[in-house]
């Protein structure tokens, strides 16, 4: 910025002054109260929380109210909608797995190869969170991916591939000349529960100055990182798909394979990444068991939630994390699973991610 000053013979001069970088107020939580089983409310009190004009997300979904074999496709969700799109009809509700609950979604792969849930809307910022199960037949797929964003009639998209012996996540505008793999992250096993979340938000077209932070079981898959190129020219994605695809055929790295069914529960989608969960350790980076809480009311000093414990045992000790619109995150407060939580805490030091 410039700055004006008086010179030593009553002169005014400019001067130059660098800006000093943005900096933005950490949450920190310095109480909790409220039964902590699940559907009690509960209210986080503390500050730098920030404001979100809609505290709930845009989509929840426990599956919970679905009726066995129904199709999961233009029907309500526990909150928000579900929508139609490619392979929606070979998904239904199920009673067979479920992460929490009794019921999840099921996507049969063993003879289609595209079964998705389904959210159309545009948007140019998310975070997405979800628990997922494969059962394969017999061998891993040579492509299957877990989740796609779509946009510009298809030819705009952001994906995570699992291989029968790698993985990756792409980039991909095709009428832009962008095609990018960023590869890592864990392999999945037969049959065991995964939990998936990404942090996104578009680039400027032909800048890397965007966002995508991508976890499976906490651990980072692809990228973790706010200085990736998205775009190269201007798009904006409009449909998100769970599930989503798994080709059978092989190649020539990969046998055939005789197909899966994948389950997957707890759908969490919003447009802003202020955000509040459980997680197992102290440090929102150290939490290797993380669990999605859905607010209720979300004001700067208070944010009250209906409580989710998730995977967590009753009597184990868990921490609250609030995470702001910037994605700075709290650090952790503890928190007896079951119990009811009524004395402030103190003040705690915050972490960024």
């Amino acid at each position: 910025m410039f700055r004006a000053s008086k010179g030593a013979v009553g002169t005014w001069v400019v001067v130059c002054v660098a800006a000093a970088p943005l900096a933005f107020a950490a949450p920190s939580i310095s109480g909790v109260a409220g039964g902590l089983s699940a559907g009690q409310t509960v209210t986080i009190t503390g500050s730098g929380f920030g404001n979100k004009t809609k505290p709930q997300p845009v989509l929840w979904d426990d599956f919970e109210r679905g009726a066995i074999g129904k199709q999961i496709q233009d029907v309500p969700a526990a909150i928000g909608h579900w929508d139609t799109g490619a392979g929606s009809e070979n998904v239904t509700y199920t009673g067979a797995k479920a992460h929490t609950g009794r019921m999840a979604a099921r996507h049969d792969f063993i003879q289609p190869y595209i079964a998705s849930l389904s959210k159309n809307m545009t948007f140019t910022r998310l975070y997405m969170d979800f628990w997922m199960v494969v059962d394969y037949v017999d061998i891993k797929s040579r492509n299957f991916k877990p989740w796609r964003l779509y946009g510009d009639n298809d030819n705009y998209q952001l994906d995570y591939l699992w291989m029968c012996n790698s993985n990756a996540l792409g980039r991909v505008q095709a009428n832009a000349n962008l095609e990018v793999n960023s590869w890592g992250g864990p392999q999945y096993s037969n049959g065991g529960w995964m939990h998936i979340q990404l942090v996104y938000n578009e680039s400027s077209p032909g800048q890397a100055n965007g966002t995508v932070r991508h976890y499976i079981n906490s651990e980072v898959a692809g990228l973790d990182s706010s200085g990736v190129l998205t775009e190269n020219g201007p798009a904006h994605f409009d449909q998100i798909r769970i599930g989503h695809y798994w080709d059978q055929p092989s190649d020539a790295s990969c046998p055939g394979n005789g197909g899966a069914v994948v389950y997957v529960d707890d759908v969490y989608i919003d447009t802003s990444w202020a955000r509040v969960e459980l997680g197992n350790a102290s440090t929102y980076a150290a939490s290797t068991h993380r669990e999605i809480q859905v607010a209720r009311t979300w004001a700067d000093g208070s944010v009250s939630v209906n409580f989710n414990p998730g995977t967590f045992a009753a009597g184990s000790t868990a921490y609250l994390f609030i995470t702001d619109a910037n994605n700075i995150t709290s650090r952790g407060i503890p928190v007896q699973i079951g119990g009811v939580a009524a004395a402030p805490a103190a003040p705690t030091n915050v972490s960024v991610h």
